[in-house]
């Protein structure tokens, strides 16, 4: 789903977001996202440590990749790494967030439906 929602859209600049460490990236945090919202629609008696946790997964996640693809990162190891300003360029992307939401609505449909 998420490939045929991006397929076709290009960004401000021209340039098509379908390379595969823009994919990459939509997936894991499409994943990260629904995985921990649908764990938190799951739980019955919230804690500080599993809200820590939770929202700690999700700080983590975007931290992590944008540091990774950060022109620091380049910087700093002095590696030829192509994937330089992704987490940016798709988080700047206004099919990503609607992709997000889309795909969000869809999964989180049935717990909604069965409650």
């Amino acid at each position: 789903m998420t490939h045929f929602c991006t397929s076709s859209s290009t960004l401000p600049s021209g340039i098509p977001p379908t390379d595969l460490q823009s994919f990459g990236f939509m997936v894991a945090t499409i994943l990260v996202l629904v995985v921990n919202f649908e764990n938190a629609l799951e739980i019955w008696h919230w804690s500080w440590v599993y809200a820590v946790v939770l929202f700690g997964t999700i700080a983590l996640h975007f931290g992590a990749h944008i540091l990774i693809y950060s022109t620091m990162f380049k910087k700093v190891f002095k590696t030829n790494f192509a994937a330089i300003g992704v987490a940016e360029r798709v988080l700047s992307d206004l099919t990503f967030w609607l992709t997000l939401f889309l795909i969000c609505a869809v999964l989180f449909l049935p717990i909604f439906a069965r409650e």
